[in-house]
């Protein structure tokens, strides 16, 4: 299998983190979304839109969406730990929690919409940041409400009591995009609960952005 992605891509970093997690060999290739890459014909006829991830199967078919992918991992791969929740509605909680970030907050400060700010409605740089921190605080702010209070006396607290499951996947990538654009994660005592537990993780680590991001001359 191969993986089309780009180093900061939350979405990418998700796929990036499931495979790691569930120690899944895969090829990672990078897709430079600020040079044209994303935008040539060959990018294209893996997504018509030009977006990552993308991973491609062995034979040649390709499947897109974050979600989408990782579930599909998930089927394939059942003999590798799952990242969802076996009783049912532990595992309704995670997904709730994952599309808290996947529809309802990672979409609102995706560099699409805020390009589109720029360019057609005229936001200037700091109205397009203060757009990004608006909504990321909204959807972190949702989702520190949905958490169990128990997190805050856990020596091993995760999105969910089961454990490790596609909400972290999904929070953690959120969280470094919540840095860059300088959001106060204070008011998150939950959230910041659980990041300070994954980052130690070995799978967090070898997936995170930092490490793919391009080294210029």
């Amino acid at each position: 299998m191969k993986l089309y992605h780009y180093w900061r891509s939350t979405s990418s970093w998700r796929v990036r983190w499931a495979l790691e997690f569930k120690k899944i060999p895969c090829e990672l290739i990078p897709i430079n979304l600020l040079n044209g890459e994303a935008e040539t014909p060959e990018h294209l006829s893996r997504h018509p839109l030009g977006f990552v991830p993308v991973l491609e199967l062995p034979t040649g078919e390709t499947l897109i969406e974050s979600l989408a992918i990782i579930q599909y991992l998930e089927l394939k791969f059942p003999e590798s730990p799952s990242l969802f929740p076996q009783d049912p509605i532990e595992k309704a909680k995670a997904i709730v929690l994952a599309e808290v970030i996947n529809s309802g907050t990672h979409p609102l400060q995706n560099p699409t919409v805020t390009a589109y700010l720029g360019e057609h409605l005229q936001a200037t740089a700091d109205q397009q940041k203060a757009w990004s921190q608006h909504w990321i605080g909204k959807g972190l702010e949702l989702y520190e409400k949905l958490l169990p209070e128990s997190i805050l006396n856990s020596d091993h607290p995760f999105s969910v009591s089961s454990g490790f499951s596609i909400a972290d996947l999904c929070l953690l990538p959120q969280l470094y995009n919540a840095k860059r654009y300088e959001v106060n994660l204070e008011a998150f005592p939950k959230i910041s609960a659980i990041q300070n537990h994954l980052m130690k993780l070995e799978s967090y680590q070898n997936s995170h952005a930092d490490r793919y991001q391009p080294i210029t001359p």
